[in-house]
């Protein structure tokens, strides 16, 4: 396992990221009772987060896999999904799950995309930041709040590492270093 780089700062325990799976767990079960559900796990940062939500499902849940790129090198750009999106949402309700909602470009690119031909739409994320402005979409269901800082753990990653880290930290830019 890995361990956090010198100055990383503890923001969610891995007790309290489990009570929280456990609390998204219950809302969803309730929300989506009787619903036949496709959770979609946006790769590669909400996989820890999709695998843990899910076993504590009870609804009727197939799971499937989407990877969108949105950054070439460190620039931003247009969003858009690597290779086919998975064609078994006619019919269903669509639960997208995803690390972390900042500006809500990918997640609102992945519902606009999925909503012409499920059911319903439905998005749950780890993390939402607390930005100074209003993210693009509002997530359906949020396990917690953070501030904007650059995170890592539990799926989030710097350069590839850190993202088995069972814990949240937040790790400070070279202005606060």
């Amino acid at each position: 396992m890995s361990v956090p780089p010198n100055g990383a700062v503890l923001l969610f325990s891995e007790s309290a990221i489990e009570r929280t799976l456990d609390r998204l767990a219950i809302q969803i079960d309730l929300d989506l009772a009787g619903a036949e559900v496709v959770g979609l796990c946006v790769l590669r940062g909400g996989s820890p987060f999709a695998w843990d939500l899910v076993r504590r499902l009870r609804v009727n849940l197939m799971l499937e896999f989407v990877q969108v790129q949105r950054y070439r090198g460190l620039v931003g750009d247009e969003p858009r999904v690597i290779g086919p999106l998975p064609e078994n949402f006619q019919d269903r309700s669509v639960l997208i799950l995803d690390d972390v909602l900042d500006f809500g470009i990918t997640l609102k690119f992945l519902k606009d995309q999925i909503s012409t031909f499920a059911e319903n739409v439905y998005t749950a994320v780890l993390v939402q930041k607390k930005l100074p402005q209003q993210p693009k979409i509002e997530a359906d269901y949020v396990g917690l709040y953070a501030p904007d800082k650059f995170l890592i753990g539990r799926g989030m990653d710097l350069d590839g590492k850190y993202r088995d880290l069972p814990a949240i930290y937040a790790i400070p830019s070279t202005d606060e270093a």
